[in-house]
C-alpha cells in the first residue's frame, strides 16, 4: 500500500488527466503535481494529513478540488498559478493557509474560508483577478502584505472586528 505520494513524483506530466489517490496514502510531497498542465481532475482521500508546498502548482486544467478534513494546513504555493481553478472547498480542519497559496489563481470566483483559519502567509490571493468578494474569517489579527494585489475584480472585503492590523499593499 502506497503511503505517500513522494516530492516531484508526477512533476510535469502535461498528458496527465485525471488521478484517484489511494486510501493509504497520507502525504502528498512537494511538487508532486506541479505542471501537470492537463489535470483536471483529482480525488483526495481523507487519509492524506499533509499536502506540501507547490504540491499542485501550475496544474493549470484543474477547476475545483475539495481538501480532505484531515488536512490543517495550505502550504505555500499549493496551488500557485492554477489558471482554471474556480473554486475551492476549505474545511473547517484548515487553520493557516501559506505564503502565495492561491496566487496568480486567475479563474478564482469562490473561496469559502471557515472560521478556523487564523493566520495567512503573504500574497495568499494576489493575482486572483476574477474573486469578486471575500470574507476574513473571525479571529485572524492581520491581513498580510500583498494578500490582494492585483486583485482587479475585488469589489468587497469583509474584514472582522479579531483583524488589528493590515499591512502595507495588502
Amino acid at each position: 500500500n502506497v503511503t505517500e505520494i513522494g516530492s516531484k513524483a508526477f512533476y510535469c506530466c502535461s498528458s496527465l488527466t485525471s488521478i484517484e489517490i489511494p486510501n493509504s496514502v497520507t502525504l502528498i510531497g512537494s511538487r508532486a503535481f506541479s505542471g501537470c498542465s492537463s489535470l483536471t481532475s483529482i480525488t483526495i482521500p481523507n487519509s492524506v494529513i499533509r499536502i506540501d508546498e507547490a504540491a499542485f502548482n501550475e496544474c493549470n486544467s484543474l477547476t475545483s478540488i475539495t481538501i480532505p478534513d484531515s488536512v490543517t494546513v495550505i502550504e505555500e504555493q499549493t496551488f500557485f498559478s492554477c489558471d482554471s481553478l474556480a473554486s475551492i472547498t476549505i474545511p473547517d480542519s484548515v487553520t493557516y493557509i501559506g505564503e502565495s497559496a492561491f496566487q496568480n489563481c486567475v479563474s478564482l470566483t469562490d473561496v469559502t474560508i471557515p472560521d478556523s483559519v487564523t493566520a495567512f502567509g503573504e500574497s495568499v490571493f494576489h493575482g486572483c483577478k476574477a474573486l469578486t468578494s471575500i470574507r476574513i474569517p473571525d479571529g485572524v489579527t492581520s491581513i498580510s502584505k500583498y494578500m490582494f494585489v492585483h486583485c482587479t475584480g475585488l469589489t468587497n472585503i469583509i474584514i472582522p472586528q479579531s483583524v488589528v492590523s493590515i499591512d502595507g499593499m495588502a
